[in-house]
This record gives C-alpha cells, sequence and structure tokens, in this order.
C-alpha cells in the first residue's frame, strides 16, 4: 500500500507543477487553401520582349543625298546640253507598215460622156463610177441624164445587161419599214437577195436621208436614187422590159 504524503508535500507538489514552464504543444495545420486563377501577362513590345530584358539592334545604312551634278558619275551623268556642243540625234526610223491608200476620187462628171461598151437601142445606162443615169431612145440618141446616188462598189449590182421586171409607186425597205420611197422601178437583185432599182430619195419620218445637193455620190445600199422630178420622168419612160445597162 502506498504511503500517504501529507499536506506539506501536496502543497509543494502543486507548487511546483504550477512553477513548471508550459510546453507549447504545436499543431500542424492544414496548408492554406489556393485558389487557380488564370494569369494573362502582358508584354509590351517594343523590339523583342521577353521575360527577362532583351536589347535588339536595327542597323540603318544611310543614303547619302546627291545635292549636286558633280556627285555624279561623270562616266553617266546627264548634263543640259552646253552652247557649241552637237545636240543629240536621233536613230533612223523605219515605217514597218505602208499607209493607206488615198481614198478614190470620183472624176469630173461630165454629163456628154456616155459609158463606152453600154449598149445600142432604147435603153437606161448607169455608170457606177460617175454615178450618172442616161436615157437613151431607139436612135441611140440621149434624151435625158441626170446625176444619182448608187453603191460603187463591184456588186449591188454587179455590171451588166438587166431589164425592169417589176415597178412600185410607194415602197418601203425590209430591213427598217420607216425607210420610204416612191417611184420605184425593179431591174436587179443584190449579192445577198435584195432588189435593187431606180426611185426618188428615200425619207426616214418624213425627212429624206440624203440631200439633193449629194447627188453623184455612191451614198446607198445599191438601189439607185434620184430627184423627185428625176424619178417621177424615169417612172414614166421606163416600163415593164426596159433595157438597164450597168457599166463599172
Amino acid at each position: 500500500m502506498p504511503a500517504k504524503l501529507g499536506l506539506p508535500a501536496a502543497v509543494l507538489a502543486c507548487l511546483l507543477l504550477s512553477s513548471a514552464p508550459a510546453v507549447a504543444q504545436t499543431t500542424p495545420t492544414d496548408p492554406p487553401a489556393t485558389t487557380t486563377t488564370d494569369v494573362t501577362v502582358a508584354t509590351t513590345t517594343t523590339s523583342t520582349t521577353t521575360t527577362t530584358t532583351s536589347t535588339s539592334t536595327t542597323t540603318t545604312t544611310a543614303v547619302p543625298s546627291i545635292t549636286s551634278s558633280a556627285q555624279l558619275d561623270p562616266a553617266t551623268a546627264v548634263r543640259p546640253a552646253t552652247a557649241g556642243q552637237p545636240l543629240p540625234q536621233r536613230g533612223k526610223q523605219i515605217q514597218i507598215t505602208k499607209p493607206p491608200p488615198p481614198p478614190p476620187t470620183l472624176p469630173a462628171w461630165d454629163p456628154y460622156r456616155l459609158p463606152a461598151n453600154s449598149g445600142s437601142g432604147r435603153r437606161v445606162v448607169y455608170s457606177k463610177s460617175q454615178q450618172t443615169v442616161w436615157a437613151l431612145d431607139a436612135n441611140n440618141t440621149v434624151i435625158k441624164v441626170h446625176r444619182v446616188s448608187g453603191k460603187q462598189t463591184p456588186f449591188d449590182p454587179a455590171p451588166g445587161v438587166y431589164s425592169v421586171w417589176s415597178r412600185s409607186r410607194y415602197t418601203y425597205s425590209i430591213n427598217n419599214p420607216s425607210i420610204t420611197w416612191g417611184y420605184m422601178i425593179r431591174f436587179a437583185k443584190g449579192a445577198r437577195g435584195g432588189n435593187i432599182g431606180l426611185h426618188e430619195i428615200p425619207s426616214q419620218y418624213g425627212r429624206p436621208v440624203q440631200s439633193i445637193a449629194q447627188l453623184g455620190q455612191p451614198l446607198s445600199g445599191g438601189c439607185v436614187r434620184q430627184s423627185v422630178p428625176d424619178a417621177v420622168w424615169m417612172w414614166n419612160w421606163a416600163g415593164i422590159g426596159t433595157v438597164v445597162v450597168v457599166t463599172p
């Protein structure tokens, strides 16, 4: 059986316990909670931007400016002409293609110059080169001559001997009905099948397509244009079957 401590001993034990240094117990604590955040690192670009400062070097080559002709290469410098020196000359110029021929000129009009080989007897003679029409009686006497406007190409109509096969007091253009004319005397066909005849100057919307002063010029697409008095005279004289001789 253990011995019992007396009162003084108990008091002494309490005093020893109270005077002993307190031993602090260190309790490990959990590490602080961490928050994950997307971080955008902003960088300012000067020449080169990195985490560590770096320096970029730019090498610039200075181009000297030319301020006077003395700085130019004498061998290649282009200097203004100096008095007394010969001026630069161009090389020879060669024309590769020939110039176009001059436009054809119409011969001077002679109403008495009946074309050669224009037939005989009662007939109408139409000269394409002279843009003239003659009417001759059975005795080969010229009883009428006047200027006309036809076509001067080798066709529409081609040179040859024809005869009147149709007449119309009024008619119009098949390709353009707004163009009309009177006193149509048909005697030939064009290269494309169109009718060719003698008639008055056509009109479009009430206005003549050419003037009387322009007669003698090849302004037609093939037909033989006449002034109204000449067209009326030919209408009364050239009936069906009348011979029409076309010369170049």
